[in-house]
């Protein structure tokens, strides 16, 4: 069973479950840090971004951040229109990222990882993680 599943089923105390109003199927989860900081939207509209999602929430210290991480599968709003209103309630988002995602499977592999630390890096610059270990791509120089 995967951690998106867990977790809808599981009551953890950090997390609420986002669901649509027509459905009842999950589209995203709200993760509630141990004190209060910024929130970071995170939202995906390919269903196999769903697997970058699995991996953030294995992370065994994530109910340790700092703030709000939300994370939101644009491609599971069947009733978009009508579950827009569940979203009003986030308040303040201090950064939004919509992750990209490539056609081949080769590059899935890498676009999982990058996306990956992409939401790590986004968490370190707001302070949400310590960052110990968080990679930052080295930015090539052109002369």
């Amino acid at each position: 069973m995967n951690s998106w599943t867990t977790m809808t089923e599981q009551d953890s105390g950090f997390a609420e479950v986002l669901a649509t109003k027509k459905t009842g199927r999950p589209f995203g989860y709200r993760l509630q840090g141990s004190s209060a900081g910024p929130q970071l939207v995170v939202a995906a509209a390919h269903p196999k971004t769903e697997a970058v999602f699995e991996r953030i929430l294995r992370i065994p210290t994530l109910p340790w951040m700092r703030g709000t991480m939300v994370l939101i599968k644009l491609d599971a709003l069947d009733d978009l229109f009508a579950d827009l209103g569940l979203l009003d309630p986030l308040g303040q988002v201090d950064r939004t990222i919509m992750l990209p995602w490539a056609d081949t499977k080769a590059a899935r592999d890498r676009q999982l990882r990058h996306n990956y630390h992409l939401i790590l890096r986004a968490c370190t610059e707001l302070g949400m993680i310590s960052g110990r270990g968080v990679s930052y791509p080295i930015a090539s120089r052109e002369n």
